[in-house]
């Protein structure tokens, strides 16, 4: 049964539309694991590394100390250090080799294009995503969800990003919808689901991966697992 009263609705980008963990951890395995082999390392230790500096140094990203080149290196060499991996002349060409892959295996969840655009015929859409401007555009134009969404939002643009609720008031007054005639749909309970908190807009989280709610959060108004679920829920 569809939310009754939502006149507009707010996507994240990474991991609502598009899989950005699956496309990731892909590039991954095609960059890095023959130089894991060929230095007796896992290469998912090395991954798991990798995984667990995500937070520290996206966190340092966002907020405008290291930019989104020195991100990548800084994740990369650490995780590198942290194995015992050589730091040598092709480690840069691996980033680059990463990136690469990434761009090309990244795609969106299955449905996803096609209820955006019934989504579309039915209310005006909004897109906020954290990250920096390019990237988070070639992501934009690979899919053309600038055909799709009225407002497309990037950190990277505006200097500011999720969970600040000034971002939120941004795309509500491009929509032209009050806070709680909005709903907004993210992966990210620290970024999606507290700048929707933040800015009273309620929230559907989109749950790919089946995660457990953490103890003690919040509850979303609703939960979806896949966008046929969230088409029962908005159309």
């Amino acid at each position: 049964m569809a939310i009754k009263g939502v006149r507009a609705v707010i996507f994240d980008l990474d991991d609502t539309i598009t899989d950005f963990l699956s496309a990731a951890d892909a590039a991954f395995m095609a960059a890095f694991s023959a130089i894991a082999e060929e230095h007796g390392v896992d290469v998912n230790d090395l991954h798991a590394r990798y995984m667990e500096l995500f937070e520290e140094f996206y966190t340092l990203h966002l907020e405008g100390h290291v930019t989104l080149e020195e991100f990548r290196v800084y994740r990369f060499s650490r995780a590198f250090e942290l194995v015992e991996l050589p730091i040598d002349e092709t480690f840069l060409d691996l980033t680059i080799d990463f990136q690469f892959y990434y761009d090309n295996e990244l795609e969106t969840f299955p449905g996803a294009c096609s209820v955006l655009k019934e989504l579309d015929e039915m209310y005006p859409l909004g897109l906020i995503t954290n990250g920096p401007t390019d990237p988070q555009w070639r992501k934009i134009n690979k899919f053309k969800l600038s055909e799709i969404f009225e407002v497309i939002l990037v950190s990277g643009q505006l200097g500011i990003s999720k969970p600040d609720p000034r971002i939120f008031d941004v795309a509500l007054e491009g929509l032209r919808v009050a806070p709680e005639e909005a709903v907004m749909v993210g992966n990210s309970l620290d970024h999606d689901h507290q700048g929707a908190i933040n800015a009273g807009i309620p929230f559907i989280w989109a749950n790919h991966q089946g995660r457990d709610l953490p103890e003690g959060w919040p509850e979303p108004d609703h939960i979806v697992g896949s966008f046929a679920e969230l088409r029962q829920l908005l159309l």
